[in-house]
């Protein structure tokens, strides 16, 4: 019995699906699954490497993101935003995640509901990377304008 997937595992997806066409490496993967907790998002397997599992992460601006739910009773005053990423990647990074898939890698991503820059938000969480200790092989960032590999170990 298969069950339906939530709107969490569908944007997950779906953010997927993007950052393959964006990277033009859509027919590399043979299988994408959903995966309950505390196994990452997504368990993939890919043509050559096998299975792959990938945590996502979006980068969300509370604010925003409440603006754009409300719809036309949103609040149409200003209203100041500060740049999530830095809390949001530090929280993911320290996260635990049971799987018996040897690789993990994160996909950090923006979707709509950020103001900053991804020329901001890449020089913000890049430092982290490298000074946390983490169970990620590779971390992917796709934002409004770029798509790239952050980080893999060197």
């Amino acid at each position: 019995m298969t069950t339906a997937l939530t709107s969490k595992q569908k944007n997950e997806q779906a953010a997927f699906a993007r950052f393959a066409r964006a990277m033009e490496i859509e027919s590399e993967w043979l299988s994408v699954c959903s995966r309950p907790e505390p196994e990452p998002d997504l368990l993939c397997v890919h043509a050559t490497d096998g299975p792959i599992a990938f945590e996502l992460v979006s980068l969300t601006d509370e604010d925003i993101s409440k603006v754009q739910a409300a719809g036309s009773k949103a609040r149409q005053d200003a209203f100041s935003t500060s740049d999530p990423s830095e809390r949001i990647i530090r929280k993911k990074l320290n996260k635990k995640y049971m799987t018996s898939v040897k690789r993990i890698e994160l996909l950090v991503y923006t979707d709509g509901q950020i103001i900053t820059p991804d020329d901001v938000i890449i020089p913000t969480i890049l430092p982290w990377l490298d000074a946390t200790t983490h169970p990620f092989s590779c971390v992917w960032f796709m934002g409004e304008r770029t798509t790239c590999r952050l980080w893999s170990p060197s």
